[in-house]
């Protein structure tokens, strides 16, 4: 159990990984190896270490390799679940599928094509930073802070953000900084997420974008423009994140830590 009292994470690893075919037709992105560690396998040590206990996976049908090689969870001390979504809703319906498994409590939600470590010298990592932030009712992510005309194009940009802070520690992001128009600095998402039931009905009030997809940012920044406030945790400048989506960064990962 985490300090919040938080034992339970949603993985989203249901994305077609596109960006990434042809190989991503035989296997899932979040499989390939890092460190000959399969992308996903890094995610779940990360959540063991911050205290979770039971994960649901949301996968797709194309991607029974998650379950054939992660099982029940016992080998790694945890309970698994899995959820099949096929229905290409977007990257806020992983977390609609959850409701149920998440009996009214906070949890974690955590996208699984992206790999972050903190510094080689630091013990506490940014998801165990980003459960202290933990508060009932409230709603904290993990982001990266990039200068305003230096964000690369993968990124989801949240909104206006403070120069980062040289300790990492939670910012207050309330509804005048959802419009960055001119800001020097901008949040964007780094793929880890504490929600609570709040986000269920955010969700299903939120409309879908044009292609019909709904998007978790969207109803985040709908929820926050109502009045309410998320806490943000900017990773530290020497923290290690890759949004392993596309070759590049996939390439980028293998040969960082190969190096």
């Amino acid at each position: 159990m985490t300090r919040a009292g938080i034992t339970r994470a949603v993985v989203a690893a249901g994305g077609a990984g596109t960006k990434m075919a042809p190989i991503t037709q035989v296997i899932p992105k979040e499989m390939l190896p890092v460190e000959r560690t399969p992308i996903l396998e890094h995610l779940v040590l990360e959540l063991r270490d911050a205290g979770i206990g039971n994960v649901l996976f949301v996968i797709s049908s194309r991607k029974s390799q998650i379950p054939a090689y992660f099982g029940s969870g016992e080998r790694y001390g945890l309970e698994f679940a899995y959820r099949v979504q096929d229905d290409g809703a977007g990257p806020g319906a992983p977390v609609l599928d959850a409701e149920v498994w998440t009996r009214g409590e906070q949890f974690v939600l955590a996208f699984g094509d992206n790999l972050i470590r903190p510094a080689p010298d630091r013990r506490e990592t940014p998801v165990q930073r980003l459960l202290k932030t933990a508060d009932p009712g409230a709603c904290s992510v993990l982001t990266a802070v990039f200068p305003a005309d230096q964000v690369p194009a993968h990124e989801i940009l949240l909104g206006a953000a403070p120069a980062p802070p040289p300790d990492g520690g939670p910012v207050t992001f309330g509804e005048d900084q959802l419009d960055h128009t001119g800001a020097r600095w901008v949040h964007a998402c780094a793929a880890r997420w504490v929600l609570g039931p709040f986000v269920f009905d955010a969700l299903r009030q939120c409309p879908p974008r044009a292609n019909g997809e709904l998007y978790l940012i969207d109803a985040v920044r709908q929820w926050v423009s109502s009045g309410h406030q998320l806490r943000t945790v900017p990773l530290l400048p020497d923290d290690i994140r890759f949004n392993l989506d596309n070759w590049r960064a996939y390439e980028d990962a293998v040969a960082f830590f190969r190096g």
